[in-house]
């Protein structure tokens, strides 16, 4: 927590202000970090292993995209 910032009114009172920023993704922890890296990768691969498997499927070079039949 942030250290409060005292101000003090040449009468009788005193405000006290306390500055705090809070970023949540600069809160995480190192388990939270890898967790969510690590759920990145596996999209990521889950895409790959996807393309790897339409690939292998049109190896013949038959395709139904229209962008492969110019």
């Amino acid at each position: 927590m942030a250290d409060p910032t005292v101000i003090e009114c040449p009468g009788t009172c005193t405000v006290t202000v306390v500055h705090e920023l809070s970023l949540p993704p600069l809160q995480l922890d190192t388990a939270d970090g890898a967790a969510i890296a690590g759920a990145v990768l596996a999209v990521w691969a889950v895409g790959w292993a996807f393309r790897m498997l339409i690939r292998t499927l049109n190896i013949d070079g038959n395709s139904s995209t229209s962008s492969e039949e110019n």
